[in-house]
């Protein structure tokens, strides 16, 4: 996710004040709620590989292995099946994938892991639900998660 900083003048004009992306705010609204609901047993992370950076800094995470294209959060667990994961981009309404994210996603797919686009936070709740990652009882985004598979 490449995040282009919005710069404005404070109330008094002394300095320039990054606004955040509407991605941005999404994205921490989302990690806020994971925080309360997700099973305590499920990894999960999220990448930063975005945001606006000077070129030395772009340099030494690149010489420090960052993937172009990796999703934003990841998720581990297990179940029934084993080991599982889930990789999920997240994107404003409109927003669309990039080359490297779809090739990204691609692989994970390949190797036989969940890719998973969401464009808001109930999209982004249900793909986690869906895999039984909520605490069973819960109710979140106006559906109550049961048991996982």
């Amino acid at each position: 996710m490449t995040v282009i900083p919005f710069k404005q003048r404070d109330l008094f004009g002394r300095r320039a004040v990054v606004q955040p992306s509407k991605e941005v705010v999404l994205h921490i609204q989302l990690v806020t709620m994971l925080h309360w609901c997700i099973r305590p047993d499920v990894i999960w992370r999220h990448v930063p590989n975005g945001e606006h950076r000077d070129k030395r800094t772009a340099a030494k995470l690149k010489a420090m292995g960052v993937l172009p294209g990796s999703a934003d959060l990841e998720f581990f667990w297990c179940d029934k099946s084993g080991f599982r994961a889930l990789f999920l981009e997240l994107k404003r309404a409109g927003g669309k994938l990039t080359t490297e994210q779809a090739a990204f996603g691609l692989m994970m797919r390949t190797l036989g892991a969940d890719f998973e686009v969401a464009y808001s936070i109930d999209a982004a709740i249900e793909t986690v639900g869906a895999r039984g990652l909520i605490r069973s009882g819960l109710e979140v985004c106006g559906k109550r998660w049961g048991a996982p598979p």
